[in-house]
């Protein structure tokens, strides 16, 4: 049983010189059903026996040298250079030798080329001997086994069947090789004369170490203000600012619900915050939310270049589950309605150095809530880890001053690097949240950059508004 090889047919050539050899023709595949007379048998001669093999090759075979280049190449790549046959996945560019590098597939009819072929047929076999859906790539093995060996056990329906399952896997693979597209938001400006510099080239390659790639669209911007307009405690920054925020206020909302000029309904986005406001990154953490898929990147202005990334690549390890702290510094009293939030990562501040509606005379003005860590540093948030823990810190703090201790203003004051801050924008929840007052330091007044804290904004449901000029930008 099985398939005429080149050793068997040389055996068989010894048998036919010995007039020793015969065959029989029959119908049935189940040999034990078959009744063979044997009390006569005719001898095949050597001739004979090469012209049944001649014959045997060219209609299991097939006309493969009919078939075009580019239809093999359709066929082959299609098929990713894998054999088709079920569970087979043969890799015909690699021979079993190592080291040995070449084309070993076999290009097979599922509808025979030659109508006495199996799976043979008179009308179509001429029709489809060329077309690349009646082709499979498979190795020498599994095409020897549906023409030769059984090819009574691969109908037409079962070989297309196993073709179109074959296909969709390979697609299937090759697109896992694919990361998601995402579209990259940079959110910055001009601060004290500081531009904010973007690198679209080393955010892409950041991207890619969290398995996305940029949607090759420009990056868009968002609070991009002059260079000329730095100085954030004059009242031309805020007023400038204002209006670059009634632009691109909409402008976001429009990206992020897909409606902006090239924009994708759903598509993640991949966020870079640059040095800007405190103030300015937390509303716009306010404004991107946590309802889609949003990707946070951390500058590191000390990270070495040249690696993959650059300064937007992550530092280190996943954090300690215990890294950030939710302390209670001062409860509410019956009939407080205002409370204080407090974000210390970069450095703690001293109390005496807020301002006296936050903290005078040794105590806490309003109920107070403080999220800290052990050791404050620039570097804090090293991973993407840290910024889910960090999310769920103020998750927690927030569940305490909106549902327990039911504040309807929050006085926010945080010192905590960019994306933290974007981090806890996104925590405010836009239908239920206080009101928050966001504060920051003046450095134009004191020494050493460490000037009195002053009140920016104000953050609604609603609305920002600016505290001094008390200029407003709708929020929805």
């Amino acid at each position: 049983m099985g398939d005429l090889g080149g050793e068997t047919h040389n055996q068989l050539k010894i048998a036919a010189k010995a007039k020793r050899l015969s065959w029989a023709n029959v119908d049935s595949v189940n040999l034990a059903e078959v009744l063979l007379d044997l009390s006569n048998p005719t001898m095949q001669s050597v001739s004979q026996l090469n012209d049944w093999v001649k014959h045997r090759d060219n209609v299991t075979t097939g006309r493969q040298g009919d078939i075009s280049d580019s239809v093999k190449a359709d066929v082959s790549s299609l098929a990713a250079w894998r054999c088709q046959f079920e569970g087979c996945g043969e890799n015909l560019r690699t021979h079993v030798l190592p080291g040995i590098r070449g084309n070993f597939s076999y290009y097979a009819h599922i509808v025979a080329s030659s109508p006495e072929g199996p799976r043979g047929d008179k009308v179509l076999s001429p029709q489809l001997a060329k077309d690349p859906t009646n082709i499979l790539l498979l190795c020498d093995k599994c095409h020897r086994t549906i023409d030769r060996v059984a090819p009574h056990l691969y109908s037409r329906d079962r070989l297309q069947e196993m073709r179109a399952r074959n296909l969709t896997n390979v697609e299937r693979c090759l697109d896992s090789l694919r990361y998601p597209a995402a579209r990259i938001l940079v959110l910055g400006g001009n601060v004290q004369g500081q531009t904010a510099a973007f690198d679209e080239t080393l955010a892409q390659e950041a991207m890619w170490l969290r398995k996305l790639r940029s949607d090759y669209t420009r990056p868009d911007w968002f609070a991009r203000n002059a260079g000329h307009l730095g100085d954030t405690h004059s009242s031309a920054f805020w007023s400038s600012l204002f209006a670059l925020l009634k632009k691109d206020v909409p402008r976001l909302q429009a990206i992020l619900e897909g409606t902006a000029q090239d924009s994708v309904q759903g598509m993640p986005l991949a966020v870079f915050p640059a040095p800007h406001t405190t103030s300015v990154l937390i509303l716009s953490g306010r404004l991107l939310g946590e309802s889609r898929s949003i990707h946070l990147f951390q500058f590191h202005r000390d990270q070495v270049g040249g690696t993959l990334g650059g300064q937007w690549a992550w530092l280190g390890e996943p954090p300690a589950k215990e890294k950030y702290k939710v302390k209670v510094l001062r409860p509410p009293q019956p009939g407080e309605s205002e409370a204080t939030l407090l974000v210390y990562l970069t450095d703690s501040i001293p109390p005496e150095e807020l301002p006296s509606n936050l903290y005078e005379n040794n105590q806490w003005a309003c109920p107070t809530i403080e999220v800290s860590v052990e050791f404050p540093s620039r570097r804090i948030i090293a991973h993407p880890e840290d910024l889910e823990l960090f999310g769920l810190a103020i998750d927690d703090a927030l569940q305490k001053l909106q549902d327990q201790w039911r504040a309807s203003k929050v006085h926010l004051l945080v010192i905590a690097p960019i994306t933290a801050c974007v981090r806890i924008g996104q925590k405010m929840q836009a239908r239920c949240q206080p009101g928050f007052i966001l504060y920051e330091r003046d450095t134009s007044t004191g020494t050493a950059g460490r000037g009195a804290f002053v009140s920016t904004i104000a953050i609604t449901s609603k609305a920002v508004t600016h505290l001094k000029t008390e200029e407003t930008c709708p929020l929805c």
